[in-house]
């Protein structure tokens, strides 16, 4: 198999790419409604899938199928909501990887297609129609291509071995069971607790079709080990890779923030009392709901994993070594990205701290700065107008200290501490940066605030004048 080569071209162009982390940023476009071909591709999958059921009862039959339209339907939700990235840049690296795959092992038909997904969950899943979501917040976690090669090998497993289909007729089966139907009768006619007892009757079946069973897990990752074999990725990735996952929740930005130094101006000097702090006794956090884990606890999967490298076919054969520089470049580009969607979701709170957490890496990118103040104006205006709860979590002793002291000094500000926050900042970056795009922005919502001193009617003008095509220019009213 031919390796993911580039060009001189490519790796020069790389090389810009990852020295713009350092200055600047530039958002991947959002895509609200699903691309007119993409969709053409789902529909004709749908129809073939649909072609295929081949049940004895005509329940059954129409059952699975109604569930395949759901699927899809869910699928076409995905890119109409913003979650997959159908961008220049990470979707197509994750595609190039499986084209990879598919090269290695030609006896695999090539009907799937990987996306990157807006979630900070370390997580991919195989939705079972062909399409593969790679979350953001794995890909950042992913330390070499091998790795997101491995990733996907277990992904194609799923899809090939049709565990999403298999679910979908299991279910199917169990709800038109005479005996299940029976069941259910029998709790229909007893008026006390049939809620209860219907959820343990469907629950102890596991009814998911998103998710995979135990068992299918460990079925994916024998079969991801024979494909990634048959390629000339590193020998050591499948291993390391469930390393990575079964530390998907320990937080990727530990050291806690230095707030002191972000939020001290000279005209308006950082507060002492800003960074008390003390562990709440009260669980309050609700950070899952962005969560997309569908994957158990890797230990026992690590275990097997290099049981089969003991005796696998190819298990000595030797590996190319692909370069970081790639793979270097998607995983800044994911922690950059994880942000913009948190801030495109509404979750600003989450996006702040990301943000922050980014300007202590890359201190001189403007794009970074002009977040932070977008994001704190964006919590001064949800705190006026009493609704701060919707997009910033509470402080919570579950989480890991660093996020959980961002929280406590957050929920510290009074109202016009925000909003003078949001002002100072925005103000203290535009002199440092000049004219940068978002940077005008934040200095136009700042300038709105009761403590301002600017005027954003200028502002409104002068980024009009630098930028006549803007982002922005429809949020400017």
């Amino acid at each position: 198999m031919k390796g993911f080569c580039l060009t001189l071209l490519t790796c020069l162009v790389w090389g810009v790419a990852v020295a713009q982390f350092e200055k600047n940023y530039v958002p991947a476009p959002l895509q609200d409604t699903i691309p007119p071909a993409t969709l053409a591709t789902l529909k004709a999958k749908l129809a073939a899938d649909k072609a295929r059921v081949a049940e004895p009862s005509k329940e059954v039959s129409n059952y699975i199928k109604e569930l395949y339209d759901k699927r899809a339907n869910f699928v076409i939700d995905q890119f109409n909501e913003d979650y997959i990235l159908t961008d220049e840049t990470l979707s197509p690296y994750l595609q190039s990887v499986l084209n990879n795959i598919y090269a290695a092992n030609p006896a695999l038909p090539r009907e799937t297609k990987v996306y990157a997904h807006r979630s900070e969950a370390v997580n991919a899943m195989s939705y079972g129609e062909g399409t593969i979501a790679f979350t953001l917040g794995l890909l950042s976690r992913m330390e070499t291509e091998a790795q997101v090669a491995f990733v996907l090998c277990h992904e194609l497993a799923h899809y090939h071995t049709h565990h999403s289909d298999l679910k979908a007729a299991e279910v199917a089966r169990f709800l038109f069971d005479p005996e299940t139907k029976k069941k259910v009768k029998e709790i229909e006619k007893n008026e006390f607790g049939q809620y209860t007892r219907l959820t343990k009757l469907v629950g102890s079946f596991g009814m998911s079709i998103t998710r995979h069973g135990r068992d299918k897990e460990f079925e994916a990752d024998s079969l991801a080990l024979r494909y990634y074999l048959n390629t000339t990725y590193d020998l050591q990735a499948p291993v390391r890779t469930l390393e990575i996952l079964d530390s998907a929740d320990v937080e990727p930005f530990r050291t806690n923030l230095d707030l002191r130094k972000h939020f001290d101006f000279k005209a308006y000097p950082f507060k002492e009392r800003w960074l008390t702090y003390a562990p709440s006794n009260t669980w309050h956090a609700n950070e899952d709901a962005d969560s997309l884990h569908t994957h158990p606890s890797c230990t026992r999967r690590i275990v097997a994993i290099k049981r089969q490298l003991l005796t696998a076919q190819g298990a000595n054969r030797k590996a190319i070594d692909y370069g970081t520089e790639q793979s270097d470049a998607m995983r800044r580009r994911s922690e950059f990205e994880i942000a913009v969607s948190r801030y495109h979701f509404g979750n600003y709170g989450r996006g702040l701290f990301l943000y922050l957490a980014l300007a202590e890496r890359y201190p001189e990118n403007a794009y970074v700065h002009a977040m932070i103040g977008q994001g704190l104006y964006q919590l001064y205006w949800y705190q006026k107008n009493h609704e701060l709860g919707k997009v910033l979590s509470l402080p919570d002793a579950r989480f890991e200290e660093n996020y959980d002291r961002y929280l406590s000094f957050v929920h510290t500000l009074r109202l016009m501490e925000l909003a003078s926050l949001s002002y100072y900042y925005s103000s203290t970056q535009r002199e440092r940066f000049g004219v940068q795009e978002d940077l005008l922005y934040a200095c136009w919502l700042s300038s709105k605030t009761e403590v301002s001193q600017s005027d954003p009617g200028k502002i409104k003008t002068e980024y009009i004048a630098n930028f006549p095509q803007g982002r922005y220019l429809s949020k400017m009213k």
